[in-house]
């Protein structure tokens, strides 16, 4: 059975008193749940929160990453250097880096394999906008993503990646796909991961629902078939909304 996983996204936003109140909330709970949290802060919050995290069970995850390892890249963090901050995951193929910072699927791909190569898991997020949705595009759109986002990558390490299905017309707005829209293109990605890599990998691979996930809504996200967790946006720097996020992943 695959395990719960709840990534906060705390986007540029944050501080380091709110990572200090964070694990002041979660840390006396991870004893009483099976989900794994991960949380990925700003770049420059990355240390303080490996530190912290040390025997909580609590992981590191990054925002971004670039496919190359050093160079005149201004702004850019390398692989290298997330690892040496102790990052675990990181999230690519987000739609604000594909839509503000005109980000590529080929560009997105190669950040994924730069991560697998340094020991780092991907997060790998898909997802339709409103009109492609309206249009009826919608799968189609989310099943591109996915093969450009994992093309070439042998079935191991398409093991090691998530994926976070993302509605753009869900993210941020307060609008949520429901439940059964949310399940339903989950059974889609993980069909089309079944092509992409074996059915066995496909079985396993953990597939995140992201897009105004809150309180009120994440039990019943998290309890549909193929949904494995949440990545949560705004949320998650609400310190009790997302402990009990987090709690409801069991």
């Amino acid at each position: 059975m695959r395990a719960k996983l709840v990534a906060a996204n705390w986007k540029m936003n944050g501080s380091f008193s709110l990572l200090d109140k964070m694990l002041d909330v979660l840390r006396p709970n991870m004893g009483n749940t099976s989900c794994q949290v991960v949380i990925c802060p700003p770049h420059v919050l990355l240390s303080s929160l490996n530190n912290a995290v040390e025997g909580t069970g609590i992981e590191v995850g990054a925002q971004n990453v670039h496919s190359e390892l050093s160079g005149a890249f201004t702004g850019e963090t390398s692989a290298i250097l997330l690892k040496e901050c102790g990052a675990q995951w990181c999230i690519v193929g987000h739609s604000e880096r594909r839509m503000l910072f005109d980000e590529s699927d080929e560009f997105i791909r190669s950040k994924t394999e730069t991560l697998l190569n340094h020991g780092i898991r991907p997060i790998l997020c898909v997802g339709e906008s409103l009109e492609q949705r309206d249009s009826g595009t919608h799968e189609e759109v989310v099943v591109a993503q996915l093969r450009k986002g994992l093309s070439g990558l042998t079935a191991e390490d398409q093991s090691r990646c998530v994926v976070a299905y993302e509605p753009i017309w869900a993210i941020g707005t307060g609008k949520t796909a429901t439940p059964e829209q949310a399940n339903s293109m989950h059974t889609i990605i993980r069909k089309e991961l079944e092509s992409l890599a074996s059915p066995e990998v496909a079985a396993n691979i953990q597939i995140l629902y992201g897009g105004s996930v809150n309180v009120e809504n994440a039990e019943s996200l998290l309890s549909q078939s193929e949904i494995d967790g949440a990545l949560v946006g705004g949320a998650s720097l609400k310190t009790d909304d997302f402990s009990q996020i987090v709690a409801a992943g069991l």
